[in-house]
């Protein structure tokens, strides 16, 4: 495809196939433990790094990373400390980060064009120094989840039994809160703050409907999300839609067909 000539798409192009693949590998584990709404609320917390950056005069990326890295330790540390039931106090979360932010946006000027941008995301203008920050993460991620990945399976399983087991659950905590805050901040670069959800946690419903062991779903999710990340881009470019709803309605396509092919014709 002439497309292909073209830097930005190249660009677009292997900064989403990063983005698929990690986004799911941080979405397996917020699923297996009842926490996917946990990459919504942090995607909208961000949304007040962003305006107090610009309100600010700070780097907005700096005080975006910040915000959404301090809303998880504090999710967490209420969770834990306080027994707060995990849905209502991720509701509480994303109202607050979105009310927040839409306060500190209305006293920035100039920032209309920006933030559809934001809230929709656009791979097709990523840079290269947005690409080297996706790689770092990707790589920052992936090490820490295969380091950690007996501990964070055990405590996605039964949490508490991890803790009787003896392992570090606060400490392994600490790591996934930073990795998916970081994964958060990469989505919303692909897809946008109100979308940054659905890339994190839609492969892997795709992939659990088409395996049963853990790890199964870990690889299949994280194909799923390359594929899907590819093939909304295309899409993208050839109904001239916007990048991030166009790979976000090509997932739920996908669930949808992958759910009715169980139902009739494998039937279990």
């Amino acid at each position: 495809m002439d497309i292909w000539h073209y830097g930005f798409f190249t660009r677009a192009m292997m900064a989403g196939v990063l983005c698929g693949a990690l986004c799911p590998v941080v979405g397996v584990f917020l699923v297996a433990r009842r926490f996917s709404f946990f990459a919504d609320a942090l995607a909208h917390v961000s949304l007040t790094g962003l305006a107090l950056g610009l309100v600010l005069g700070i780097a907005p990326g700096i005080t975006t990373v910040a915000a959404v890295v301090l809303a998880a330790f504090a999710v967490e540390w209420l969770r834990q400390r306080h027994r707060f039931y995990a849905d209502a106090l991720l509701a509480a979360v994303m109202a607050g980060g979105l009310a927040l932010g839409v306060v500190l946006v209305s006293k920035s000027r100039g920032f209309g064009a920006d933030l559809t941008g934001y809230l929709f995301g656009s791979l097709l203008t990523i840079g290269p120094t947005d690409l080297w920050f996706i790689g770092i993460i990707f790589v920052l991620a992936v090490v820490a989840v295969t380091l950690l990945y007996k501990g964070l399976l055990a405590i996605a399983l039964d949490e508490e039994y991890a803790r009787a087991a003896g392992l570090p659950v606060v400490a392994v905590n600490a790591v996934f809160m930073i990795v998916a805050a970081l994964t958060v901040a990469v989505a919303i670069r692909a897809v946008g703050v109100l979308l940054a959800g659905a890339l994190i946690v839609i492969p892997v419903l795709i992939a659990v409907r088409l395996t049963r062991s853990f790890r199964g779903a870990l690889l299949a999710a994280v194909g799923a999300g390359v594929i899907l990340v590819v093939g909304g881009l295309h899409l993208s470019y050839a109904l001239d839609l916007p990048s991030g709803p166009a790979v976000v309605l090509l997932g739920i396509v996908t669930l949808i067909g992958v759910t009715f092919y169980r139902r009739l014709v494998l039937r279990y």
